[in-house]
């Protein structure tokens, strides 16, 4: 536990000396976390090549360019693990790097000569959006819709003991029921959530591989509220 707890304030040592320039503390936590989001951003739908040039831009990104470009670091604010808000920032770099792909493979562009530079090619590449970006909308839209494909009764069942602390057995009493009947009712709302969660976001975004874990994780690191 204790070691534990050292690695953390070693974390934090240097996430805070990356923050304020340090070249030294960003080689620390990159050779300390590229490895984690490369094996992350590999299995949740990216290929070799993408991750290595996306890992490669965010890394360079956290390099202060001066009062033009600050760095990306500056948004961290502890909230959440490092790794954690790591992870998410790539991750939504990941779907917008996808979903780009997937429009300009539906748009119809003439051949070009061997070498030639298309005329798609030369667009400039929208804004990165770190914050509230594609992922965020991803999450939130998936949640919702997984919500409101689950009975009105078994939602307001999960509001009354998870959200207003009521008891299984003062929920029954309401209801008139066994409180068996809730514990099983509340279970199976839990698990359609968490079941049409996951197909939500295969339906908007098919190569993204995520499982309810990841996806609780990315909601806690963007500390999203849902209305």
């Amino acid at each position: 536990m204790s070691s534990d707890l050292s690695e953390l304030e070693d974390e934090r040592v240097q996430v805070q000396k990356a923050q304020e320039g340090d070249a030294g503390a960003l080689g620390w936590l990159r050779k300390r976390f590229h490895p984690i989001l490369t094996n992350i951003l590999l299995s949740r739908g990216g290929n070799r090549t993408e991750v290595e040039d996306l890992l490669a831009d965010l890394w360079a990104d956290c390099v202060p360019g001066g009062e033009e470009r600050a760095s990306i670091l500056e948004k961290f604010s502890g909230k959440c693990t490092f790794q954690g808000w790591l992870s998410t920032v790539a991750t939504n770099r990941l779907i917008d790097l996808k979903r780009k792909q997937q429009r300009r493979g539906e748009l119809s562009v003439p051949e070009q000569e061997e070498g030639a530079t298309t005329f798609i090619n030369r667009l400039p590449a929208g804004p990165a959006s770190d914050h509230e970006g594609s992922l965020v909308q991803l999450l939130r839209q998936s949640l919702q819709q997984a919500f409101a494909s689950c009975s009105a009764e078994g939602l307001l069942m999960l509001r009354l003991v998870y959200l207003h602390g009521l008891s299984q057995r003062e929920v029954a009493r309401m209801w008139g029921c066994h409180e068996a009947t809730i514990s099983r009712t509340v279970a199976q709302t839990m698990s359609a959530i968490e079941k049409n969660t996951l197909r939500e976001l295969k339906k908007q975004d098919p190569w993204l591989e995520l499982t309810f874990e990841d996806f609780l994780d990315l909601c806690r690191s963007q500390q999203m509220g849902f209305l």
